[in-house]
């Protein structure tokens, strides 16, 4: 099966689990103008919930939770079964022949091997809010790597 079969026969489980990570990030960007990286999972069921991680008794960063999510996740892939996960970060990006931009990123990985990274670029309006550009989706390795 090649990855482009693959990608049409879980497009349903990649929009289940990425739909509420690009809604939540898009939220703490309109309320906070930034956002920590933070999770999805799929179960088999396919009931979606939502991951968080911080460091203990301390201020943080989206450096410092990355690891610390990733690490949640594997354990909670191997105890729960998941079938898909996402992990959504903010991130800078230089598409093809333009300038670089901030963009929401979620990187998916599913059980049966897909990994795409779907990036929503977006700007910080001069007075308030955001513009939100085309999201794109490019096959990638996996970060996570919950199934290996």
């Amino acid at each position: 099966m090649t990855t482009d079969d693959l990608y049409k026969e879980l497009k349903s489980d990649m929009a289940a689990v990425a739909n509420p990570l690009f809604d939540l990030s898009e939220q703490s960007l309109k309320k906070r103008g930034n956002f920590l990286p933070h999770g999805a999972y799929l179960d088999a069921s396919g009931r979606v919930g939502l991951f968080a991680a911080a460091p203990e008794n301390e201020k943080t960063n989206s450096t410092k939770v990355l690891p610390l999510l990733h690490d949640g996740i594997r354990a909670s892939v191997k105890e729960k079964g998941y079938i898909a996960i996402g992990v959504a970060e903010n991130v800078t990006i230089t598409p093809d022949g333009q300038p670089s931009t901030e963009a929401i990123k979620v990187l998916f990985e599913h059980k049966r091997g897909l990994v795409v990274a779907l990036y929503l670029p977006f700007k910080k309006k001069f007075l308030r809010g955001y513009t939100f550009g085309e999201m794109f989706t490019i096959s990638t390795t996996g970060e996570v790597n919950a199934w290996s």
